[in-house]
């Protein structure tokens, strides 16, 4: 017996080389398994995800739908015009809350027109009787270095869609109504989570006009009364894309409270009082108006009614989103990336249907985006957002009211955007083309459709 036998001896050099070797491959195939499973899924994919979606049937009677159009009187005048038609006291009450949703994520073009806006909140306060309140919100994933969310056009100057004297951006309806003490007020939504995205300069490197992503305090759990975001995982979107993937996205939507009168507006469950830590339902109507754009846009063929709501749910609750809990989700945004970009269109009206729909949707389509011929001068595709550029702006002088989203989009796509490309050389006007079933603004508009309703048939729309 040597002096080593019994002893514990230490590992060979050839045990070490071999285990090396088996580590250094367990560590190279944990390393490659994800782009090996992302190969597999792209493998696997169903053809059905990326496809034409059916056209669901139309009801020849309910599905009859009525719009409101005002044009050439310059944005005010045209917001007084589909207001006339439609009634404002018809879907705003004399105690209402009302919250009005703008779009301010951009600016130019791809901002809600300011003196549109400004006309809405004046026709609402002029309602016979009006005694209630007016909340100007909107989510544009972006917030100031304070925290607030009332960033990038309501900070950002814009050339186009203020057509109010001496205004410069949707700020300065703030400071207006602030000096008239008016029951008017405004919030910025900012999501629950921050962002991996958030690095990135989005056509303002300085990020002078807001940071992207949220504030990372994640949703309000059950039970905790603050504002901020709900994301309901009982309530999953989703949709199979393949052998080994669905794409899944919770419902989101915000709670936040008015700051003159103190009342807490949940979009889901209505208005409430908060009183040491407990909120209480009050009897208050909460009324929704949606002051939205029409523009030319590469996932969708075209953003108006149906994707306005992406400024209002959560677009941290999965990729990009850095929470723990976004981990194994797709935000809205990405839900159908990248073969099916379109198919964001599913959670959409997911949440128009279970959160809440606006009573009331206004395309202001005063200046509308289409993206000009590349290598049109003064234009950068990869620089510049076709929302911003001059290049790519036209003036349309169109608002157009109607509360069925489809029927809004459909409409403007065919009359306001379509007749506007014709004249554009170059113009991508295959993607918002509504007669072609497998136009990019055709396959959202049936998608949204087979999961929320509304009207794509236009011998079903009428102009009142």
């Amino acid at each position: 017996m040597s002096e080593h036998d019994g002893k514990r001896r230490g590992p060979s050099r050839r045990m070490l080389i071999g285990a090396g070797a088996i580590g250094g491959a367990a560590i190279a195939g944990f390393a490659l398994r994800k782009p090996i499973m992302a190969r597999v899924k792209q493998w696997t994919r169903s053809s059905e995800f990326a496809a034409t979606p059916a056209l669901v049937p139309h009801d020849p009677v309910k599905d009859r739908r009525t719009l409101a159009i005002g044009k050439g009187g310059g944005p005010a005048a045209n917001v007084d015009a589909v207001l006339d038609t439609v009634g404002i006291e018809r879907v705003v009450g004399e105690d209402d809350v009302v919250i009005v949703k703008v779009s301010a994520q951009w600016w130019n073009q791809g901002m809600t027109n300011v003196a549109a806006a400004r006309r809405t909140i004046e026709r609402i306060l002029a309602r016979p009787n009006f005694r209630g309140e007016i909340v100007v919100f909107e989510n544009t994933h972006f917030r100031l270095p304070d925290g607030s969310g009332l960033a990038r056009a309501f900070t950002h100057p814009s050339e186009r869609n203020v057509d109010v004297p001496g205004w410069a951006s949707l700020g300065d309806l703030v400071a207006h109504y602030k000096a008239q003490n008016a029951p008017v007020s405004f919030v910025g939504l900012v999501d629950a989570g921050k962002s991996e995205l958030s690095g990135d300069p989005w056509h303002d490197p300085e990020h002078a006009h807001g940071v992207y992503g949220g504030d990372d305090r994640g949703p309000i759990a059950a039970g905790e009364v603050r504002d901020g975001y709900r994301w309901d995982f009982d309530r999953v979107f989703e949709k199979k894309r393949g052998w080994f993937e669905t794409s899944r996205t919770p419902l989101t939507w915000p709670v936040f409270t008015s700051p003159r009168s103190g009342l807490q507006i949940d979009l889901a469950e209505g208005v409430f009082e908060v009183r040491g830590g407990a909120r209480t339902k009050t009897s208050r109507k909460l009324t929704w108006i949606s002051l939205v754009t029409v523009n030319e846009h590469g996932s969708t063929g075209m953003t108006a009614c149906c994707k306005s709501a992406m400024g209002v749910v959560d677009m941290s609750a999965g990729r990009f989103g850095t929470h723990p809990l976004a981990d194994g989700y797709l935000s809205i945004h990405y839900f159908g990336n990248p073969e099916a970009t379109w198919r964001m269109a599913g959670p959409l009206a997911a949440f128009a249907r279970q959160v809440r729909a606006p009573d009331l949707y206004l395309a202001v389509a005063e200046w509308v985006a289409i993206t000009p011929k590349l290598g049109t001068p003064g234009w950068d595709d990869d620089a510049v957002d076709l929302r911003l550029h001059a290049a790519s702006a036209h003036q349309a002088g169109v608002v157009v009211a109607g509360a069925d989203p489809v029927a809004v989009d459909s409409w403007c796509a065919q009359n306001v955007l379509t007749p506007i490309a014709e004249r554009v050389e170059g113009a991508h006007r295959d993607a918002f083309d509504v007669r072609n079933p497998d136009s990019k603004l055709s396959r959202f508009l049936r998608y949204y459709r087979e999961v929320g309703g509304g009207t794509l048939d236009p011998g079903l729309i009428t102009v009142g």
